[in-house]
């Protein structure tokens, strides 16, 4: 005969695994098909980005790639930030739901990563996420970000603006819907699907299991 103990290890086992039913983890990522972007930096805009649309859940990273370009003219290193924050239609919206520290540049290929977010974003608001040399002390001298020619599965845009301050700028950023800036994003999906008679036949048979050896238990007692 089973021990208390095991059986209410099945039991654990098999809640767990109808809660897992119910966490999925998606990419959404494009190539780097389309050339070089304009320039980004202290001698080019001030802030580039990349509208997207929610598909709903937790956004856990995101990043953005350069192709080329100078941390400083006389190719030391620069800095650049990374920002997410929620977009109106034409303009960031603030405040940032994240900013970065500055991150160093050197020139060359680069990947520009903002993880461990764990921002959850209703379904289908907009957001953008972007990079920029607004407020950086020692800014890039100039970046090409890396362009693709679809949107790798989340609708948006590509957009662009020299406001001094991207959260409060009080013109339309620009938009270029030719092409797109390359990226990555990992959401974790955690909108809970009705789940399907066999999973809560599971559920119930692992708690029924455990009151009834409870019961049990107090009547040997």
């Amino acid at each position: 005969m089973m021990s208390l103990h095991t059986i209410i290890k099945i039991a654990l086992t098999n809640i767990a695994l109808c809660a897992s039913f119910h966490v999925q983890a998606t990419t959404f990522s494009n190539e780097f098909n389309s050339g070089e972007l304009g320039y980004l930096g202290a001698i080019g805009v001030v802030t580039y980005g990349e509208t997207f649309t929610s598909p709903g859940g937790v956004l856990n990273d995101f990043t953005l790639y350069a192709s080329s370009g100078y941390g400083t003219s006389n190719y030391g290193t620069g800095y650049i930030g990374f920002g997410i924050a929620a977009w109106d239609g034409t303009k960031a919206v603030g405040p940032a739901l994240y900013t970065s520290a500055p991150m160093p540049y050197s020139g060359k290929n680069a990947a520009f990563e903002a993880t461990g977010l764990n921002l959850a974003l209703p379904l289908n608001k907009e957001y953008v996420a972007y990079l920029t040399v607004a407020g950086i002390e020692n800014p890039v001298h100039f970046i090409r970000p890396q362009g693709s020619n679809n949107n790798g599965g989340l609708t948006g845009n590509h957009v662009y603006s020299n406001a001094k301050d991207p959260l409060n700028a009080s013109q339309p950023w620009g938009v270029d819907k030719t092409v797109y800036m390359r990226f990555t994003a990992n959401f974790t999906n955690n909108t809970i699907p009705v789940p399907e008679p066999e999973t809560y036949a599971m559920l119930l048979a692992g708690l029924g299991i455990v009151g009834f050896a409870g019961r049990r238990r107090l009547k040997s007692a």
